[in-house]
């Protein structure tokens, strides 16, 4: 377990300033690690977040930076599987993070699936739920519309395994709910699986929606309070 960050009156007695105390704060830093990333030249608490989130480390973050990599660089670069000596070797070609993944998944340098990558990096999708479709090479217009959700390729073809939309399985995935146990959820309370996207799409759990059905309520009555708690958020979609 990473050590959590020290309270904001250690940070000042170790000499920090409260403001950018609170930054590093922030990111998860302490004391220690934001004086190793300050001896290593990141002097903010962002930009060490960025490369941490690369993988880079005060130790390594020089050669990243002898490269001329940017830290938002070596983020995407992580985004790929790629590590600093064949990003700086693509980098001297002029080749781009996902000019790369094409050559390295396809042999070539193909423009669609660049644009593919990109479409998706410009729909606003995180590194970390981009790499889980780039794994799955599921990267069609129905993978586009559950990564924008930002759920884990895995997870989205569970949830559409079960018949929920991208902004139903999104919903979840918000709140933590995961499909595999979700569905053993529904298993225990007896709800038949063909029943488990209408009764969650409804907004229910398996135990509320359990006892709806001991008292009455159907399936299709679950279903038409799905299709209103849909037009509700459509035009958020």
């Amino acid at each position: 377990m990473e050590p959590r960050p020290e309270d904001l009156n250690a940070w000042v007695d170790a000499g920090f300033a409260r403001g950018e105390a609170a930054v590093w704060r922030r990111w998860g830093f302490t004391v220690a690690t934001a004086r190793a990333w300050i001896s290593a030249g990141v002097t903010t608490g962002l930009t060490a977040a960025q490369w941490a989130i690369a993988g880079v480390t005060p130790s390594s973050v020089a050669g990243w930076r002898d490269a001329g990599i940017s830290p938002a660089d070596a983020v995407r670069w992580h985004e790929f599987g790629v590590g600093l000596r064949a990003a700086a070797e693509f980098r001297s070609r002029g080749i781009t993070p996902e000019q790369a993944w094409s050559q390295r998944t396809h042999g070539t340098d193909n423009p669609a699936d660049v644009e593919v990558v990109q479409r998706f990096r410009e729909a606003g999708v995180a590194g970390p739920v981009l790499s889980s479709y780039l794994l799955r090479q599921w990267l069609d217009e129905q993978a586009l519309e559950w990564a924008r959700q930002g759920v884990d390729a895995a997870d989205a073809m569970g949830w559409r395994e079960l018949g929920l939309t991208p902004a139903e399985g999104g919903e979840l995935a918000r709140a933590g709910r995961r499909p595999v146990t979700e569905l053993r959820e529904w298993w225990r309370v007896g709800i038949p699986f063909e029943e488990v996207a209408d009764w969650l799409g409804a907004g229910l759990g398996p135990d509320e929606a359990a006892g709806h059905r001991a008292n009455g309520v159907t399936v299709e009555q679950a279903a038409r309070l799905r299709d209103q708690r849909r037009r509700r958020r459509e035009p958020d979609e």
